[in-house]
């Protein structure tokens, strides 16, 4: 694997800027996707492809929480911010996946859930995807634009 690709994925140390975020999200989507499909296309859908697929959403999560740390790190906060979305959206796969939420006749709870993944959802996708990152240095690591702080301002 690439060292950079390896970096971005596996690594929690520095910082990136909206564009490798974007692209290693896309990455990650791509996997994750192209597993499903051929998981479905083996197995058929089933619950035995509702696990498969489960369990790739989860040998993902590290890389998803590494590429979204060091976005956080690039916006000058703790890359442990990551953990809001993760956990809650893991969380609520596995009460999907193991039927104690029902996707066809939602509970009041599973609905509540639903909402707070959007939300949480609309905020990573705000604060990670759109905003810039802080300018210059930080305590993450360099700006990964390149700017420093006195040329930042010109910029």
């Amino acid at each position: 694997m690439n060292t950079d690709l390896a970096q971005l994925f596996f690594s929690l140390e520095g910082r990136i800027g909206r564009g490798r975020f974007w692209l290693g999200t896309f990455i990650l989507a791509v996997i994750s996707l192209a597993a499903t499909y051929a998981i479905i296309a083996l197995v058929g859908l089933s619950q035995a492809a509702i696990a498969f697929s489960a369990a790739v959403a989860f040998a993902l999560a590290y890389p998803s929480y590494a590429v979204m740390a060091k976005r956080f790190q690039d916006r000058g906060k703790p890359g442990s911010l990551a953990l809001i979305g993760l956990v809650p959206v893991y969380g609520v796969n596995l009460l999907y996946t193991f039927g104690v939420f029902d996707s066809l006749a939602p509970s009041p709870l599973a609905q509540g859930c639903d909402i707070v993944i959007s939300l949480i959802f609309l905020w990573f996708l705000v604060e990670l995807g759109f905003l810039k990152g802080m300018q210059g240095p930080n305590s993450y690591g360099p700006d990964p634009s390149g700017r420093k702080e006195a040329d930042a301002g010109l910029a």
